[in-house]
């Protein structure tokens, strides 16, 4: 008799299940390993009890936890492992928990030894990350938190579970959470930070030797693509990745429409309706019928200028825009000077942020912990979406008192809600109903939340396997 186990893994990478044959090589256990997929079967003959419990000892100490690891289910069954032994390509992983013993503890004949690349997930090819990054301990407005003592990280933040488990990943993403110490707070002037933990040898040894110094965390301008994940309830997706989700096939010269089609095959569909919300691709509806695809919707780029202008010539707008410079006449001012200003530094103007732009806009949204925000008009004229009314509609509320944080999430919800209601005219005109979500506006959970409660019963489909977004942004 044997143990079988099925597990789910969500993306075709075959790490995982090498992993756990190095497991079975080094416990000297009877067993197999295969990935068909996105399913790794895992037999263990029962023939040896001594090497069974070798094995899970190892694997409890040593087996990483990775994100993209789904449903298992074991049961035993009259079958015997496989004979061949399972071989993994290389990939581009943090240091595994076998080699952070290497390198960490003062007993082994490599510690501190920055060559150590890892071979322990039945790989033949190895990986060396090349990485120029500078750890310093001063931030500077925009860095990346490196946790250099991983026994602080409910000391220093507001996490869960779950996060904590995504956080030490063997793809160890960078996520945003909640600063719990005040110390920490004032160092870097910020409620919510990017952390992550140490993600290669680099990192590791620039860690440690910050932790034996008796510092809890390092700062760090963090590189291109390097995976960034957003938790909510159940989800995790990777918002933007180029190390560890798996790369686009060439279906699209339109960058767009290439990662939609590329969605819409992993979901098998041969029909599918999409919402493109990105800051640097902007915001789209592609759709994929029998006859081809197209963007169905797309709104134009923002132009703070010509906003204004439209604002200037409306009686009731011009009368409200002129009452804003009376009530708020710095950023008024600003907003009129910043005649290259994105929308969402544009509303991070009028909100009067610190910094205004994508990320305090969405960093101010997070401070909202009530239920329910005010109606932010998200409307279409002759020319498409309708800019001038978004941004009124904010003014008018500012002017009526409301709070930053309250109305930054009420922006967010108000995308939500306005994604919802044009997917749902989508579907009545093409009568499809797949519809597929994609761009990096999803790293802001209230807009990720809002689509999950407003749009649930059609099940609104964010890729596990493929990163939400590219990492130009």
């Amino acid at each position: 008799m044997s143990i079988v186990q099925t597990i789910k893994f969500k993306i075709e990478h075959k790490y995982f299940a090498g992993f756990l044959q190095a497991a079975i090589d080094e416990c000297g256990v009877k067993g197999s390993v295969e990935q068909q997929g996105k399913t790794i079967t895992l037999i263990l003959s029962e023939e040896d009890p001594a090497a069974l419990e070798r094995f899970s000892a190892y694997t409890q100490k040593y087996l990483p936890h990775s994100i993209f690891l789904g449903e298992i289910t074991t049961e035993r069954a009259d079958t015997e492992p496989k004979a061949e032994r399972f071989r993994s390509p290389a990939y581009a992983l943090a240091p595994c928990p076998r080699c952070l013993e290497e390198i960490t503890d003062p007993a082994s004949d490599r510690y501190l030894d920055d060559t150590v690349l890892c071979a322990h997930y039945a790989n033949e090819e190895i990986y060396e990350d090349q990485d120029s990054t500078y750890f310093s301990p001063h931030y500077n407005g925009n860095n990346t938190v490196l946790l250099c003592d991983a026994s602080k990280v409910r000391d220093l933040f507001l996490v869960t579970d779950e996060e904590v488990k995504a956080l030490f990943s063997i793809e160890k993403p960078t996520l945003k959470v909640t600063v719990k110490d005040p110390e920490l707070q004032a160092l870097t002037g910020k409620k919510f930070l990017r952390i992550k933990a140490p993600y290669n040898v680099k990192s590791v040894l620039a860690a440690l030797n910050a932790k034996e110094s008796g510092i809890d965390t390092l700062f760090f301008d963090e590189r291109k693509g390097e995976p960034e994940l957003i938790l909510v309830q159940e989800h995790r997706h990777m918002v933007r990745d180029n190390r560890i989700s798996t790369a686009l096939e060439p279906l699209h010269d339109d960058l767009v429409l290439n990662r939609f089609l590329n969605v819409r095959s992993e979901t098998g569909a041969s029909e599918a309706i999409g919402a493109y919300l990105s800051r640097s691709h902007g915001v789209s509806f592609p759709v994929a019928t029998a006859m081809g695809v197209e963007k169905a919707i797309t709104f134009e780029p923002f132009d703070p200028a010509a906003v204004i202008e439209a604002m200037m010539t409306d009686p009731t707008r011009r009368r409200l825009l002129e009452n804003f410079t009376r009530g708020f006449p710095e950023a008024a001012h600003r907003l009129s000077e910043s005649l290259d200003a994105d929308l969402f530094q544009a509303l991070g103007i009028v909100l009067e942020l610190d910094n205004p732009g994508f990320d305090s806009l969405s960093d101010a949204s997070l401070e909202f912990h009530g239920n329910g925000g005010l109606k932010i008009d998200m409307n279409f004229n002759d020319e498409g979406f309708d800019y001038a009314a978004m941004l009124g509609s904010v003014m008018s509320f500012r002017l009526a008192g409301t709070e930053s944080h309250y109305l930054a999430y009420s922006i967010f919800e108000a995308y939500g809600d306005m994604v919802v209601s044009v997917l749902g005219q989508l579907k009545r005109e093409y009568k499809i109903d797949t519809f597929l979500l994609m761009g990096d506006l999803f790293a802001n959970s209230v807009l990720f939340s809002r689509i999950l409660s407003k749009f649930q019963i059609s099940k609104p489909y964010f890729s596990d396997r493929i990163a939400l977004d590219s990492a130009e942004a």
